[in-house]
C-alpha cells in the first residue's frame, strides 16, 4: 500500500481530505510541518514527525500544502527536499523551497557528503530532549543569524526552552559544541581558495567571529592543511556559492574538521584584512 503524507500549517484543516483520499491502495495522513524534527550526525540522519515518531522514509509521496511560496517557514522544505532526494521520496511541491539559511545548508552538506557538526532542528521539546546526545553542551544557533548573532552556548534543557521562549520569531538549530582553539575562514573565488584567515576567540566568548572581538591572522595557503581547503571547496560547491567564505573548525580532541557554514561575499569590505580581500575581487575584472 502506498503511503502519502500531507504537510500543512494547520493539519486539522485537511483531516477530512486525508480521510477521503485513503483507499485500499493508498493510506493518506496529515501532519503539521512545524512538527517535523531533523537530525544529522556521523552515523545517522533522519527527518520524522515528532508527535508520532514516524520517519518520513515510511512515505512514498509527500504533499506540501503551504499557504504561500513566501511563507517564512518554507526553508524547512528545502532541508526536507535534500532528504527526499536521497531516499527517493516524491516531494510535491518543491517550488516552496528556499535555499537560504543554516538549516538548508546543513542538509545540503549532508546530501553532498560534507562533514558538519551534529545538528538538530524541530520543536522545542525535541531540542530539549536531544541535548544529552551532545554531551550536555550545545550551541543554539539561529537559522538566519549572521556574524555570530543569536548564537548561544547552552548546558540544560531549561536554557534551551528559555532562550526560545524569549525569541519567538527566531528559529534555532542545536549543534554540538566542538572544543577548538579557533577556526579557518577560507575565502574562495569560483571554488578556488584565495585567502585563509585564522580566527580565535578573545577568551570572553566561545565564538571566534572577529565582529565579536575575536583575533585574526593571515595564513599562507601553503601552510594550511589540505583537508581544510578540500572541505571548503566541497562546501562552496554544495551550495554553488562562487564568492564564498567557508568556516572550517577543527576538533582539538579528535583532530577532525567540520564545516560550520559558507557565507556569500563574506565581509569583503569589512572585518579583518579588507585590503587583501578586496584584492581577490580585482581578479573578476581581469
Amino acid at each position: 500500500m502506498k503511503k502519502i503524507l500531507i504537510l500543512a500549517r494547520e493539519p486539522e484543516t485537511f483531516a477530512k481530505l486525508a480521510q477521503s483520499l485513503t483507499t485500499d491502495a493508498a493510506e493518506v495522513e496529515v501532519a503539521a510541518y512545524s512538527d517535523l524534527a531533523f537530525w544529522i550526525d556521523d552515523d545517522e540522519a533522519k527527518v520524522f514527525c515528532y508527535k508520532t515518531s514516524k520517519d518520513l522514509r515510511e512515505y512514498q509521496r509527500i504533499l506540501v500544502l503551504s499557504t504561500s511560496p513566501y511563507h517564512k517557514q518554507n526553508y524547512i522544505f528545502s532541508a526536507l527536499a535534500c532528504y527526499c532526494r536521497r531516499y527517493g521520496i516524491e516531494l510535491l511541491d518543491d517550488s516552496f523551497t528556499n535555499t537560504d539559511g543554516k538549516l538548508y545548508a546543513m542538509w545540503r552538506f549532508w546530501e553532498q557528503g560534507v562533514k558538519v557538526p551534529r545538528t538538530a532542528f524541530g520543536p522545542v521539546g525535541f531540542l530539549a530532549e536531544t541535548l544529552p546526545k551532545f554531551g550536555g553542551v550545545g550551541v543554539l544557533k539561529s537559522v538566519n543569524g549572521t556574524k555570530g548573532r543569536d548564537n548561544y552556548l547552552v548546558r540544560s534543557a531549561e536554557e534551551i526552552r528559555k532562550i526560545i521562549a524569549e525569541n519567538p520569531e527566531t528559529y534555532f538549530t542545536l549543534q554540538n559544541f566542538i572544543p577548538n582553539d579557533g577556526d579557518y575562514r577560507v575565502v574562495l573565488l569560483n571554488f578556488e581558495p584565495k585567502l585563509v584567515i585564522y580566527r580565535s576567540a578573545n577568551g570572553k566568548d566561545f565564538r571566534n567571529n572577529t565582529s565579536l572581538g575575536g583575533q585574526a591572522s593571515l595564513v599562507a595557503l601553503t601552510e594550511v592543511d589540505p583537508k581544510v581547503l578540500d572541505l571548503a571547496i566541497k562546501a562552496a560547491k554544495a551550495l554553488n556559492i562562487r564568492i564564498a567564505g567557508a568556516d572550517i573548525l577543527q576538533d582539538k580532541t579528535t583532530g577532525e574538521y567540520s564545516v560550520l557554514e559558507v557565507n556569500r561575499t563574506p565581509q569583503l569590505a569589512s572585518g579583518a584584512f579588507v585590503d587583501e580581500k578586496m584584492q581577490i575581487l580585482k581578479e573578476l575584472a581581469q
